[in-house]
């Protein structure tokens, strides 16, 4: 995700983008609009009230009128009252809505985005941006209603009231207000600038601090805790250095705005004094000039911060939507698999790749039966975990073919792909949440006895015991109160819950001792006899056990067959398991 400055024709263009995706609620926001321009009239209507009182009742001498303007001036009130509370909660109704709408189309679009990219970006990115920088634009609706609408109004119509009162004067005031908008214009890029370097850092900050949790043990086991806390110190002293900037700049456009709006209003008092004292214009039409001319002060004040805020807005909104439009989606659609499924599968000259010079997988032929149980083995980095990601469509094949029931994985329909082939992963993530409610992720609509035995089946029995409400019983985020056994278990009875076809373990049993995936895998076994699976593993008590096992070496199957006759006649696959030979009963040497 781009990190650039906006040029001005793109923040047009995402200024336009937020207007139509605030326009959505049309009806609260005219409704916004109606009330915020109905304060600003009375507003002005209560000051013409002050110039009525000046001219007329104060020099007629009668308190009737000013009991008429006394009656004038309190319902004006109460109207203004009720203007003010419809106005605000009508703004802040359509700015919630706006942000509700982003966070959704933001997270729904990561989750239906392939998971390798988003995994290649920090997650306390993704968090900064759609929370951070989506809660930046919270300001968005206000400065475009109440500023633009309610201030503006506001300022035009004290503008054409004291043209009303003397043309002259007013005429004079204005003159200024492209020097103003010149102003505007200039200090304004710089606000755009700092501000988007500012939330920069802001997105950088939230990505250290994720990190530092997430490794919190390594920190602590390695003795960095002061090593860590400088290098966040050290970017939050820089966003706090940006955000300053922003704010001097932001600063910077207000004294422009009180510099050419003060000395507009004083030119026009100088001025305007001298035509009261040449009897041109009477002293309290200089009054009511004076005061339609200071309520254009505040308004312009306010439209001045307008600026620095958009800037800072379309800022954050370009973060925003660059996960909303995050460009590397799943596709969608593609051919089903057949009902029911077989469960076969075959590799037909499978390439792959993660950097174009450095072969992984290269000319892989193989097939599998439905219902077969197969072990692929390799060293560390073989391509073991690259392999599993292919079957299961979260990694695209290179080149070659991968088939499952006769379909071609890479114009399978993922849906029925991923109920097909279940893959178990060695670190499985664990919901917050309760532990049936991790388990119904394999299929939502089981029962609680399915659940029940899915977790036998899966070696749990003793957790449930463990947990003082059972089935029920709460996990923790990422399940810190977990082993790192009982996740993959978990993980396990998950996959067991939906019942796929075939079932691939990429080191779904590493964090068991040999003992305890023994009697696992025993206790599995008449489930996964009646399913095709697929082993990944680095054990040879694990793989011993498995009538079938191929060997990757160098990206190529270098050996195929039971264990036994692998270790007499194929050197690699002796290599990998030399030390781990004599432990094994019933193996020779």
């Amino acid at each position: 995700m781009s990190e650039g400055i906006l040029a001005p024709r793109a923040g047009r263009r995402l200024l336009l983008r937020i207007v139509k995706d605030t326009a959505v609620d049309r009806g609260r926001l005219a409704g916004a609009a109606a009330t915020l321009a109905a304060v600003a009239g009375i507003q002005l209507l209560l000051t013409w009230l002050v110039k009525e009182w000046l001219e007329g009742p104060l020099t007629g001498g009668s308190f009737v009128p000013v009991r008429t303007l006394l009656v004038k001036a309190a319902l004006a009130t109460v109207l203004l009252a009720v203007a003010v509370v419809l106005s605000r909660y009508l703004v802040a109704s359509v700015n919630q809505r706006l942000l509700e709408r982003l966070r959704e189309r933001a997270v729904r679009r990561v989750l239906a985005s392939r998971a390798s990219a988003v995994r290649s970006r920090p997650s306390g990115e993704f968090v900064s941006r759609v929370f951070g920088d989506a809660s930046s634009l919270s300001g968005f609706v206000e400065t475009l209603l109440k500023r633009l609408v309610g201030d503006g109004l506001d300022a035009l119509g004290s503008i054409a009231v004291a043209f009303v009162v003397e043309w002259r004067l007013a005429l004079a005031a204005v003159a200024l207000v492209p020097l103003l908008g010149f102003l505007l214009d200039r200090i304004g890029r710089r606000v755009r600038r700092q501000g988007s370097l500012a939330q920069r850092e802001a997105g950088e900050l939230h990505a250290v601090f994720s990190e530092q949790l997430q490794g919190i043990t390594t920190i602590q086991g390695y003795g960095a805790q002061e090593r860590e806390a400088e290098r966040f110190a050290a970017t939050n002293a820089r966003y706090r250095g940006r955000v300053l900037r922003a704010e001097l700049w932001s600063a910077v456009v207000l004294a422009a705005v009180f510099l050419v709006t003060g000395t507009a209003f004083l030119g026009a008092i100088g001025w305007g004094s001298r035509l009261a004292l040449a009897k041109e214009l009477t002293p309290a039409g200089l009054l009511a000039f004076c005061l339609f001319a200071a309520r254009t002060v505040e308004p312009l004040r306010r439209l001045s911060e307008v600026h620095a805020m958009l800037q800072r807005t379309l800022a954050a909104a370009a973060r925003v939507y660059e996960v909303v439009d995050f460009g590397y989606l799943e596709r969608e659609g593609g051919t089903p698999l057949p009902r029911p499924a077989r469960g076969s599968l075959a590799l037909e000259g499978l390439r792959f790749r993660h950097h174009p010079d450095r072969p992984l997988l290269e000319g892989l032929d193989l097939v599998v039966a439905p219902g077969e149980t197969l072990a692929v083995v390799a060293s560390s980095g073989g391509g073991k975990s690259t392999l599993a990601a292919i079957l299961a469509g979260f990694l695209p094949p290179g080149d070659g073919r991968v088939l499952v029931d006769g379909v071609d994985v890479s114009a399978a329909d993922l849906r029925d792909l991923r109920a097909s082939v279940r893959l178990v992963e060695q670190d499985p993530f664990v919901f917050r949440g309760t532990l049936a409610e991790n388990v119904l992720f394999g299929r939502p609509g089981a029962t609680r006895a399915e659940v029940g035995e899915a977790l036998r089946l899966a070696g749990l029995s003793d957790l449930v015991a463990s947990l003082p409400a059972g089935i029920d019983g709460s996990l923790l985020e990422a399940g810190r109160n977990l082993s790192g056994g009982q996740k993959q278990r978990i993980a396990l009875a998950r996959a067991v819950l939906s019942d796929p076809p075939v079932l691939v373990l990429d080191e779904a049993t590493s964090a068991l001792d040999s003992e305890t995936e023994g009697r696992l895998l025993d206790a599995l076994s008449p489930w996964l006899s009646r399913r095709t699976v697929i082993v990944m593993a680095h054990r040879l008590s694990t793989v011993a056990r498995l009538p079938r096992l191929v060997v990757l070496d160098g990206g190529r199957f270098a050996g195929d067959g039971p264990a036994q006759s692998l270790l007499e006649g194929c050197p690699p696959f002796r290599a990998l398991f030399a030390e781990q030979v004599e432990p094994v009963p019933g193996l020779a040497t």
